[in-house]
């Protein structure tokens, strides 16, 4: 695979970052992640953007840096924010562009991960009922995506894009 991109989706803690590094090592390309690329466009931290301009801010400034980020590269591995498939028609967006992989996780490793970051402006307060909510709305938007793997196995993952192609 010499060009295109591929966006890693999922709920927060599911592992897009840490299953990213790993893929752009073996893909020898660029790692985006996309928090990281909206924090430094807005000189703070997301849980302060959330905080200081609202949710709805947050969301058509993601929708704008995902496209942005797009154009800029004909191969890399773009790890998006668990919302980031979930507004603006982000998932067909990603779907028209690249190569989506969502990241299934097990809810326990969810709430289990997430518990132990308080920086997650969406998972602040009870844990167990903001992870289910937010399951009960996004999995159905996650499963839009051309691959589901709940493994985290670079090889097997590379074996389904290219029985994409």
């Amino acid at each position: 695979m010499k060009t295109g991109i591929i966006y890693l989706v999922g709920m927060p803690g599911c592992g897009k970052s840490y299953f990213g590094k790993k893929l752009a090592t073996e893909l020898d390309c660029a790692l985006i992640d996309l928090d990281k690329v909206i924090e430094e466009k807005e000189g703070m931290e997301i849980a302060e953007i959330f905080s200081s301009k609202g949710e709805d801010y947050f969301r058509k400034i993601e929708n704008e840096v995902l496209k942005e980020t797009t154009n800029e590269c004909e191969f890399q591995i773009i790890s998006t924010g668990g919302g980031t498939p979930c507004f603006h028609d982000g998932i067909d967006y990603m779907n028209q562009h690249g190569i989506t992989v969502f990241l299934e996780t097990e809810r326990e490793l969810l709430i289990e991960r997430i518990a132990r970051k308080s920086h997650r402006p969406l998972m602040q307060g009870d844990t167990e009922a903001r992870v289910d909510k937010l399951l009960k709305t996004r999995l159905p938007i996650y499963k839009k995506a051309q691959i589901s793997i709940a493994h985290r196995e670079v090889d097997l993952l590379l074996n389904d894009i290219k029985n994409l192609s």
